[in-house]
């Protein structure tokens, strides 16, 4: 996302996730707080326009688009001093957020549009959305589009979730205007019936019947060797049956196990 300049030179997208912006740079949507020492009737908040003009007294529309906040300042001054004042000495800051947006979804406390500060990496926006949730699955991923000029399309990148948890991975991941981040859920699976340890459990990636056998503890005493997957598909439920001798001996096939698959071990009889 590039910024409205009022015909200025367009601030530069970031080259890479770890390029450190040079400072926050306004534009439209923010409202920034100016404060005059001594000329309480220049101070005041004032919003940027679409075309990101400030409207400001005296100077009525000045172009401060893509301007980092100390910029704008001396802008200011220079205008002022020029028509106005001898001396004026203006502060300026941010006092309303809104034109830097980027988009947080899935499994965090508080999904949504939030909008950059100045610096922001993956790891203070995943904590400014409340967190990773208990339900996070093992990956986040982060979708940003490239600049203007360069091929179509986006980037992709992708971080593990344990890793974001612990500060191993997303302090050094700066985020710019327009990223989307996304935390998917947990994919399970369940399994009950003659199996040691019946629950449910996280499908790791290519996981299969065997293993999700091995994960849940192995077959009970009274196991028959046949599993049951009971499954959703698009023509509603369906029940596959499998035994697990002739998986084991490599006569028949290792399904993979997938979201929301319901494993039951069967029981033999006497």
């Amino acid at each position: 996302m590039s910024f409205l300049t009022c015909g200025a030179a367009a601030v530069a997208a970031p080259q890479a996730l770890t390029t450190a912006e040079a400072g926050y740079r306004v534009g439209f949507g923010d409202v920034i707080k100016v404060e005059a020492y001594q000329h309480d009737e220049i101070s005041g908040e004032f919003a940027i326009d679409e075309k990101g003009n400030l409207n400001f007294p005296l100077l009525d529309e000045v172009c401060v688009g893509g301007l980092a906040l100390v910029d704008v300042a001396h802008l200011l001054e220079q205008r002022l001093e020029r028509d106005f004042y001898v001396d004026v000495q203006l502060t300026v800051g941010v006092a309303q957020y809104g034109s830097q947006p980027v988009t947080v979804f899935g499994e965090v406390g508080s999904p949504g549009t939030k909008y950059l500060r100045g610096r922001t990496t993956l790891l203070q926006l995943l904590a400014e959305a409340g967190g990773l949730r208990e339900s996070a699955g093992p990956a986040v991923e982060l979708r940003r589009a490239r600049p203007p000029g360069s091929d179509q399309g986006e980037d992709v990148y992708s971080f593990s979730t344990a890793k974001l948890a612990s500060g191993e991975e997303g302090a050094d991941v700066e985020l710019a205007a327009g990223d989307v981040v996304s935390v998917s859920a947990k994919q399970l699976f369940f399994i009950t019936g003659e199996v040691a340890r019946p629950g449910q459990y996280e499908i790791a990636r290519g996981l299969t019947l065997m293993q999700a056998m091995s994960q849940a503890g192995g077959e009970g005493k009274f196991a028959s060797g046949e599993v049951e997957i009971h499954r959703e598909g698009a023509d509603g439920k369906e029940i596959l049956s499998f035994d697990l001798g002739r998986i084991g001996r490599g006569k028949a096939e290792d399904p993979p196990i997938k979201k929301g698959d319901v494993l039951i071990v069967k029981r033999r009889f006497f």
